[in-house]
């Protein structure tokens, strides 16, 4: 073999070696890559300027818990329970009572409307006893600086006096009519409750009565839940 052949044959062996020395860090970078446990996803990234913007505030800004109210006009249940005293005229003469009043109906947060029971028990100036009880529809205007209400009412019923002559038994005729009521609040309770103060005045007439009109007025302390 000739001196040019040795020479290119070592030059060929030499250029080999480079190659494998020059190969030999990349594989081992593979392997030390491929070995590298994995690690958490790293989060998206926002694809636009606007989604980065919302992302920023539902990030930085705290939960908001926010109370829905019921609605102011959803009716409720509405009931008054009154006593009193009652000065009523009729048959042309005075006639001096208490009376007791229950009203139950709905409510909402300016009107309030129902059915009221009266009873209503005293003692004529010629010594006999009477009784009234009528019963009717009542109907409440809105409230004036949260505090006093005006209301007015039909009501029909009976009007009774016991008989002189014949004791434990009644005369009695039919009474029908209006009335128009004013009541202040003592004491709230709540938010629609409370004590309260009511006057009112009704009149009526009668179908067998030797004057055909009564008139009574009266005034008396109650609660409203």
């Amino acid at each position: 073999m000739s001196v040019t052949a040795l020479c290119r044959s070592a030059s060929g062996v030499g250029l080999s070696l480079a190659v494998s020395g020059s190969l030999l860090p990349i594989s081992a970078y593979a392997v030390s890559a491929n070995s590298v446990p994995p690690g958490p996803a790293s989060p998206a990234m926002p694809s636009s300027e606007g989604e980065a913007k919302v992302a920023d505030a539902v990030s930085s800004e705290p939960l908001a818990v926010v109370e829905v109210l019921p609605s102011p006009r959803r009716a409720r249940w509405f009931g008054r329970l009154s006593a009193g005293f009652a000065y009523r005229w009729a048959f042309r003469e005075s006639l001096l009572g208490g009376a007791f009043e229950g009203e139950l109906g709905a409510q909402d947060n300016r009107f309030a409307g129902g059915v009221r029971l009266r009873v209503e028990a005293g003692r004529m100036q010629a010594g006999l006893l009477y009784q009234v009880v009528t019963l009717g529809p009542s109907f409440w205007l809105p409230s004036i600086a949260e505090r006093l209400r005006f209301g007015m009412g039909l009501e029909g019923g009976a009007v009774m006096v016991d008989r002189r002559t014949v004791p434990g038994s009644a005369m009695w005729t039919v009474a029908w009519g209006g009335r128009i009521d004013a009541a202040v609040d003592l004491v709230r309770v709540g938010t629609s409750g409370g004590l309260f103060f009511s006057t009112g005045v009704a009149a009526q007439v009668l179908t067998a009565a030797p004057f055909p009109v009564t008139v009574v007025a009266g005034a008396a302390l109650g609660y409203r839940p």
